[in-house]
Order: C-alpha cells, then structure tokens, then sequence
C-alpha cells in the first residue's frame, strides 16, 4: 500500500489527517485544486513525508505520498519516483531539518490571512489584540513579499518562525507570505492546522468590522 520505508501506525494517521485537512481546505476555499502542501517528520527519523507536486488535492492516496531522506548534502527522494515532491520542498526541508521531535509543516493559501496582509494589516498586532488567539498561537511578522518556490522564502520562513537553538524549536507558530499564503507548524497535522484556523477566524473578524482599532493599522 505504501512505497515509502516507515509505515508504521504514526505515519500512517498522519497520512490520512493530511489527506483529511487538504479537503477541508480545499472546501474552505483556502487551496485550488493543486495547491498547498504539507509535510511530517516524526523524532525517531531522518526522513520525512510530503505531498506530492501537480496532484489533485482532494484526490490524494496514502500511496501519493513522498518519502524525503535528510543528509547533510541536503535532501533525497525515496520513492514514487515517477511523481516530483512539493515545489515547496527547500521551504518544508530547511524547517523540519532542525527539528528533534515530532513536526508537521503546513503551506495553505487561506482567503482572509492573505486579505488582511494585503491590506496592510500587521498580523502579530492584530493577533494580540485578541486573547483567543494568542494564548494558543503565536503569529510571526511577516516574511518580505519573496517568490514562491524560493530558498529565499524557505529561509525568510524558517527565520520569521524563529528557531531556539538551546531548545531545539521553533518560538512562533504561523507566519505569512504576503501575496501568498501562510506557513504553520505544530507536533501533528492537526495541531499545525488549528493555528491556520484560529487566524483566519481572526482575521475574517477584522475585515469585516467597519472599525478597526487604530493599534491594528
């Protein structure tokens, strides 16, 4: 079933809440069909999966997904070699090689976060203004308006979530692409997701108010 080397039951739930969440997003209107990627490194391992380039989203396989080998070279694909990883795969690479312990890596394009960003709204600001988000999430500045696809915004990303090196972890949660999108972390799927949903809860609140706080522009 799987053409990948670590199919035990972790990766295999995993696999299944990342299938589960790319449909809800694309429900959600927060992904077009070939859009967003995901990725999951579990601590025991130096390999990771990701979703795979070009595919439909909401049509994905446990068998569509790519095993990802790190090394200190950089990274090497294992398996399903007539399909290519992630475009995004330098951005999921550079996060989840500094990781000791259990990391998911989410990319999604949600409709409201990209709205706000795109209309000057400074996201860690307005994250604070609301105290049911940032108790649970923390929002990272934005990352400069850099190309998709790009080391630049691989490393721009890993430094706006920045990386406690005594700690081994990253210090924020989410941070925004403008023009683009989000990039969240968390332990598993779901725990990355919920950071995507609580801001774009947030920020779909902001946009629609007639008054904005003067702290938020």
């Amino acid at each position: 079933m799987f053409g990948i080397s670590q199919p035990h039951q972790k990766i295999i739930k995993m696999i299944n809440d990342i299938i589960n969440i790319l449909k809800d997003s694309y429900k959600k209107n927060w992904i077009t069909p070939r859009d967003g990627n995901i990725s999951y490194k579990s601590s025991d391992s130096n390999k990771f999966i990701i979703t795979p380039s070009g595919l439909r989203k909401q049509d994905l396989k446990e068998s569509d997904f790519i095993e990802i080998e790190i090394s200190d070279k950089g990274w090497k694909q294992l398996n399903n070699f007539d399909q290519k990883p992630s475009g995004e795969i330098e951005l999921h690479y550079e996060i989840l090689k500094s990781i000791k312990s259990d990391i998911c890596v989410i990319h999604l394009h949600p409709t409201h976060i990209i709205s706000a960003m795109y209309a000057g709204l400074n996201l860690p600001t307005l994250a604070a203004s609301f105290p049911e988000l940032s108790r649970y999430t923390q929002v990272a500045n934005n990352t400069e308006n850099v190309p998709p696809l790009s080391k630049d915004l691989a490393l721009q990303c890993k430094s706006m979530l920045q990386f406690d090196d005594n700690r081994h972890e990253f210090t924020n949660d989410i941070v925004g692409i403008p023009n683009h999108g989000i990039v969240s972390i968390g332990s598993n799927a779901y725990d990355a997701f919920e950071h995507v949903e609580r801001l774009e809860h947030i920020a779909t609140i902001v946009l629609l108010s007639k008054n904005k706080p003067l702290e938020i522009n």
